[in-house]
């Protein structure tokens, strides 16, 4: 008895044998909360509505602590807001407007935080959805419990959304002590998802009132579909809006600033500044706009959970190529310009374009392959066997990946360990998924004909919805193009109509204005203008920067040849 007293729980003797340390984050805020306890408390009693928001979204944080460091954040910004004053005041410089509002920013931006918070936690589920609720019918027609099924989920690496929400739901259950179904009602009421919260409402009222827990996944899974689609749809229309804002500002906007700009320099009317405000524009303001732009074309894109770097690492090499191309002499400036950028960004284009083909030549047939093994299961063979059938059997893209897994299957090599390695040889999320989806139908379920039709169907409808919401963005991929080449066509004809009196006066050369220099950097700006343009082409039409980049090298190598021809016909200047 006297060694069963003495003796503590692992978990007990693990937390005595760990220091538990306190980051110097969490010291700050506390300090902060300390110094800033009553205004916040008393904010926070005024604003009930904040603390159901901070539920919902991922900032682990009390409403009182939050508003204290909002509250500090914006003590801080009062400073430049002060200096705005002081130069209006003393310098009656305008400059002084643009370091007002600092602060009430600062504070605005803290108050809707959470709210900001929520929609990134639920655009994370969207995408993630339709193969949890697969999942969940999968297990839950294997008879799992939702328990072991919230268990599985939490340890799923392809689902990292899914997985911190199963992982939420678990320490309610593990941590607090609350039973599995008011742990998923708690769940659904502060999911700021609204088809996850009405599909763990209704999963709640199932296993309450004792119903058919398939159908009604089978059911879910449906309306999932449906609401995807919906929602794509409204996407692309708030794209399409975006991208006719985009044009306006970049493009018709653009054109008049910089040709407003030009003009001045060409005529001598303020030289090196106006010059100066060329170069200002091209080189931060169109970038900042775009970048603007990709970033709230990203907030509503669908996108996977997983970003192939590849693209990416492969242009921060290549683009030692701008700075080296400005070192070959007799040749102009935005010549070298243009070659830079297009040499930079070839060799990425190539990876990405090889990454994009790779990825629609196996999504698309991965419901056929499904399909066939689902048939071939009706002759009674087992799944690793169907499998072994099809290694003959044209897939395109996914032909190599079935002829290795019918191999490995054929040495013995286990199920899961093929299908592992399946997984982590395709750069394709999409399939990775089903594969996880194919492992699990066959370990909990046995691999019955019922549930490989049932994931070749599900496959099928999803490889549907990615085909129809590609062919829904692909009008969007021309209207940079127009942009672009609208700037570049403006630019040549502006600097040849403008020059040519200026050429043929006899005083055209004693303006003060170096007619070459003034070209070079207007052209220079319309070339980098319109790189920057395939970028945003390939964030719009194929949701992501790396497909850009073959849009960028399209453009930079229209727009040298739409100059280098209308030299050939009209007489720039040198």
């Amino acid at each position: 008895m006297r060694k069963l007293k003495n003796k503590s729980s692992p978990l007990s003797s693990k937390l005595k044998s760990e220091v538990i340390k306190v980051s110097l984050t969490d010291r700050f805020t506390a300090f902060i909360f300390k110094l800033l306890r009553r205004p916040s408390i008393w904010f926070s009693k005024n604003m009930p509505q904040l603390r159901e928001d901070i539920q919902k979204s991922n900032l682990a944080i009390t409403p009182e602590v939050h508003i204290s460091l909002v509250l500090f954040f914006t003590i801080i910004s009062m400073i430049p807001t002060i200096l705005g004053v002081y130069v209006i005041f003393a310098y009656k410089s305008i400059i002084g407007i643009f370091l007002l509002p600092i602060a009430p920013i600062v504070f605005a931006l803290g108050l809707i935080a959470p709210k900001l918070s929520q929609s990134s936690r639920a655009s994370a589920i969207d995408n993630e959805l339709p193969f949890v609720i697969g999942y969940i019918t999968t297990l839950a027609g294997g008879g799992i419990s939702p328990l072991v099924t919230l268990e599985r989920l939490s340890k799923v690496d392809l689902y990292p959304a899914i997985a911190k929400e199963a992982k939420r739901i678990l320490m309610d259950i593990d941590v607090f002590g609350m039973d599995p179904v008011s742990a998923l009602d708690k769940a659904a009421r502060y999911n700021p998802n609204r088809a996850l919260s009405d599909f763990l409402g209704g999963y709640t009222s199932i296993l309450k009132t004792g119903g058919d827990i398939v159908s009604f996944m089978e059911s879910k899974l449906k309306d999932i579909f449906a609401y995807r689609t919906i929602k794509m749809k409204s996407a692309s229309e708030l794209i399409g809006t975006f991208a006719e804002a985009y044009i306006s500002i970049a493009v018709i906007l653009g054109i008049s600033f910089f040709v407003l700009f030009a003009v001045q320099a060409l005529l001598g009317q303020g030289g090196g500044a106006s010059l100066t405000s060329v170069v200002i524009f091209s080189v931060i303001f169109i970038p900042l706009v775009s970048a603007l732009f990709i970033f709230m074309v990203h907030s509503i894109q669908p996108k996977e959970p997983f970003i192939y770097f590849t693209p990416y690492l492969v242009f921060s090499f290549s683009s030692i190529a701008i700075p080296l191309m400005f070192l070959i002499p007799q040749i102009p400036f935005y010549t070298r310009l243009g070659l830079g950028l297009f040499i930079a960004a070839l060799p990425a284009a190539i990876f990405s374009y090889r990454d994009s083909s790779h990825k629609k030549s196996v999504e698309s047939m991965i419901p056929s392959f499904l399909r066939d093994v689902a048939e071939i299961r009706k002759t009674g063979l087992a799944p690793e066997k169907s499998i072994e059938q099809l290694a003959n059997r044209s897939y395109g893209g996914l032909t190599k990946y079935v002829k290795i897994m019918s191999a490995q299957l054929s040495w013995g090599v286990p199920l899961r360990k093929v299908m592992i390695n399946f997984s982590r040889s395709v750069r394709s999320w999409l399939v990775r998924a089903v594969a996880f989806l194919l492992l699990e139908v066959v370990d909990v379920g046995g691999g019955t004909v019922k549930m490989f039709g049932s994931l070749a169907d599900f496959s099928q409808r999803m490889s549907e919805i990615e085909k129809e919401k590609k062919a829904t963005l692909r009008p969007y991929i021309f209207i940079p193009y127009f942009g672009a080449v609208m700037v570049v066509a403006t630019t040549i004809m502006m600097i040849y109509f403008v020059t040519v009196p200026l050429v043929g006066s006899p005083t055209g050369f004693n303006l003060g204005v170096n007619l070459g220099l003034v070209t070079d950097i207007l052209l220079s700006g319309a070339i980098l203008e319109a790189w920057i343009m395939g970028l945003v082409a390939g964030k719009m039409g194929e949701g992501s920067i790396a497909a850009g980049f073959k849009h960028a090298v399209a453009l930079a190598l229209i727009s040298l040849i739409a100059i280098y021809l209308t030299r050939m016909f009209f007489a720039l200047p040198l």
